[in-house]
């Protein structure tokens, strides 16, 4: 007996009137952007008349999308209004440009704005999404997540039970985020092997700055974070500890994922008393921006090695770039992240906004260290299996001792 519901497609209906009210909808929007974006040929440069943004009006995509959406809106199983429909379009369309740029919700943006501040609810771990599992930048220091042992490089494959396969970065966030003292069980894939991990959340308060004097004056620095006061916090503890006697530097940038271009700028400045720090290349001229060293130097010229390794990123890379470039200490640890990109926050109504990707930066001698990391000048590694013995520390005070008192 043949089952007149043998098939699984379905003839659907040509679309409705509907259709060309969204379309003009759209065009007209776009229209409205492309002419609010030209500008009088007089002040166009070369390079942006070559851009896709006085492209013409693409009327045979914008004909696609409204036609996708209108089936979608009449067809998908479950029914979603035109402000669902049109949130996750939105949401796709930032997705898809670069593993960096994320549309933020409410939550989001909020969130954001604690992590500079210094303040939030979490287990204190910086993620990035990759392929089907989230890979794990670093953890921060003294948070849930460092006390349990995760690591740079770790992959998170499951969170709550739920495989992470499939998700995007807003579903990833919303599946990670929850309240002071609430529990999140994480499955981590590491060498081949995998585990499962229990957390309490916490409020995450970042001490972005901490310092030691340690053995044969060498002043200690460790940055977890680049926040809104680091800068002048790193100033601060580098005077006590020139106070307490302090005769050389060492700057511990490993497992910071980064933090603001500011910060990074002050931080280098700290160091350096001429020169460029970083100058950053957008896809206007008019956006570029460029650090340069003022003529204090807090550092006094000290000796100074810089201790980074995989999970130093973003700002960090920044920092160690412009004092290798400038030669003005060493570098010693691992080849860093890799992440040369600078993103930038656009507020949007009812608190949402965008972190869009809109420049790369560049070191002081024209590196873009995008995806490629800034390799030490002194290449040493940690072993994975004796984690209190820091290899990496040790041979850089050692480094620090042999360099004298030298200004």
């Amino acid at each position: 007996m043949r089952n007149k519901f043998s098939k699984l497609t379905t003839k659907i209906p040509s679309a409705k009137p509907a259709t060309h009210l969204i379309l003009a909808f759209v065009l007209g929007t776009l229209s409205i952007a492309h002419a609010l974006a030209d500008t009088p040929a007089a002040q166009v440069s070369p390079s942006q008349s070559n851009t896709a943004v006085n492209a013409a009006v693409p009327l045979a995509q914008l004909q696609s999308f409204v036609a996708v959406y209108e089936r979608i809106r009449q067809h998908h199983v479950t029914p979603k209004t035109d402000a669902q429909l049109l949130q996750l379009a939105l949401e796709g369309l930032i997705l898809k440009l670069d593993r960096f740029s994320s549309y933020l919700d409410a939550q989001d943006m909020a969130s954001l704005q604690q992590d500079t501040r210094g303040q939030y609810p979490g287990i204190g771990i910086e993620i990035v999404p990759e392929g089907n599992f989230i890979r794990v930048i670093t953890p921060i220091d003294d948070t849930p997540a460092s006390r349990a042992g995760i690591k740079p490089g770790d992959w998170i494959t499951h969170v709550q039970g739920k495989t992470i396969k499939g998700l995007d970065a807003q579903d990833i966030v919303q599946l990670m985020a929850g309240d002071v003292d609430s529990q999140i069980t994480l499955t981590i894939l590491r060498n081949g092997e995998t585990f499962t991990i229990t957390l309490t959340r916490e409020v995450i308060t970042t001490q972005s700055v901490r310092s030691q004097l340690m053995s044969d004056n060498v002043g200690y620095l460790r940055i977890s974070l680049f926040q809104d006061q680091t800068g002048e916090d790193l100033i601060a503890q580098m005077q006590a500890l020139k106070t307490a006697g302090a005769d050389r530097w060492l700057l511990d940038l490993r497992n910071n994922p980064g933090g603001t271009l500011l910060a990074a700028a002050t931080v280098a400045d700290a160091f350096l008393s001429k020169g460029v720090i970083v100058t950053t290349k957008a896809r206007q001229t008019e956006d570029d921006l460029r650090f340069d060293a003022s003529d204090a130097d807090p550092s006094e010229g000290l000796p100074l090695v810089v201790l980074i390794n995989q999970g130093s990123a973003s700002s960090s890379e920044i920092v160690a770039g412009a004092i290798k470039d400038h030669q003005r200490g060493q570098l010693m640890g691992n080849t860093s992240f890799g992440k040369g990109s600078v993103q930038s926050i656009i507020p949007l109504p009812q608190g949402t906004g965008v972190k869009l990707t809109t420049a790369y930066y560049f070191t002081p001698a024209g590196h873009n260290i995008h995806l490629k990391g800034i390799k030490p000048n002194v290449s040493v590694s940690n072993t994975e299996t004796d984690t209190e013995d820091d290899l990496q520390l040790k041979t850089a005070i050692a480094l620090l001792k042999s360099a004298g008192n030298k200004k």
